[in-house]
């Protein structure tokens, strides 16, 4: 029985793979000869009289209607404006001007966050992941916030 159900499925695969390689079908482009191409008659006197363009309505240009809101003139914005601003829970890469949140695990913080820390004396050196425990996290965090709070990286 076996078998049978083999030879039935080798049929069935077989008989899928020569309907879908035999779908190909030629471009139109390639399969019509250049001989075969007529160009369209063109339409006599008469005919092109009789089909004429739409007549085109004319309207009237649109007037801009006066703004109900008060708008008052604004002051140009400084430059500082333009520039990505750090909030309290991220901080900016002096170097680059990146901004990056500090996320609560160390793991995920990024890598100039990290040597930032080591930099600044904050931690004594960058720690991997499998050195992280209780006490590691804890000094991590308090040396983050303080990190936060350097006008140098905000």
């Amino acid at each position: 029985m076996a078998e049978l159900l083999f030879i039935a499925t080798t049929i069935f695969v077989a008989y899928v793979v020569f309907v879908v390689m035999g779908d190909k079908k030629p471009k139109p482009s390639a399969a019509k000869p250049e001989a075969a191409i007529t160009p369209a008659p063109e339409p006599k006197a008469s005919q092109a009289e009789a089909i004429s363009p739409p007549p085109v309505p004319t309207e009237k240009p649109a007037t801009p209607r006066p703004s109900t809101r008060k708008t008052a003139a604004k002051p140009a914005a400084p430059a500082q404006a333009a520039a990505p601003t750090a909030t309290a829970d991220s901080v900016k890469n002096p170097k680059t001007g990146e901004v990056a949140k500090i996320s609560g695990n160390y793991a995920f913080a990024k890598r100039w966050i990290k040597d930032a820390l080591v930099e600044e004396g904050l931690l004594d050196k960058v720690y991997k992941n499998n050195e992280l425990d209780e006490a590691a996290t804890t000094k991590i965090q308090a040396a983050l916030q303080q990190l936060a709070a350097m006008d140098k990286y905000r």
